[in-house]
């Protein structure tokens, strides 16, 4: 383990914010994580059903959201070359205020923006908790999810 291509607990600044690349969600996509959660919500998998709704189309379940999410997270380097999903994380702790404000449709294009919210210290001296704020927000400028996702990660070694 390379100790200088890691980013560390200690690293993080308060404030610092990562957008990622974007990426288009497409029909397959839905497809794929409907039939993977045994979800067929009309309201996602009913093109004609969908068009008498409000919306007039099909949404994407919403947890697709927190999906892509998840991977575009690895390719945001942060410090030293690391995407805080290294050999310094130690535990993902949770997510809370998960929220969905707005819909997310087929071929909308997100992406996600994180911004590190607060940092603190635990009882042991080689840990510390990092809360970030994510928000995936797509081709508009309308956020569609967001949430703070709290994890825990190793401390700088001491030499």
């Amino acid at each position: 383990m390379n100790v200088n291509q890691i980013a560390w607990w200690d690293d993080a600044i308060v404030g610092d914010k990562r957008e990622s690349f974007g990426r288009t969600i497409t029909e397959a996509d839905l497809s794929i994580l409907c039939g993977l959660a045994g979800s067929y919500v009309p309201l996602h998998n009913d093109a004609e059903y969908a068009k008498t709704t409000p919306y007039g189309q099909r949404i994407v379940n919403a947890m697709m959201s927190l999906v892509v999410a998840s991977g575009l997270r690895v390719s945001m380097i942060w410090y030293n070359g690391d995407n805080f999903c290294g050999a310094s994380m130690l535990a993902n702790l949770g997510l809370d205020r998960v929220k969905f404000p707005a819909p997310l449709f087929i071929n909308d294009t997100i992406h996600l923006e994180i911004t590190v919210q607060s940092k603190k210290e635990t009882s042991n001296p080689e840990r510390g908790v990092i809360t970030f704020l994510d928000q995936v927000i797509k081709q508009d400028g309308t956020v569609v999810a967001q949430w703070e996702r709290t994890m825990m990660f190793r401390t700088r070694p001491v030499d």
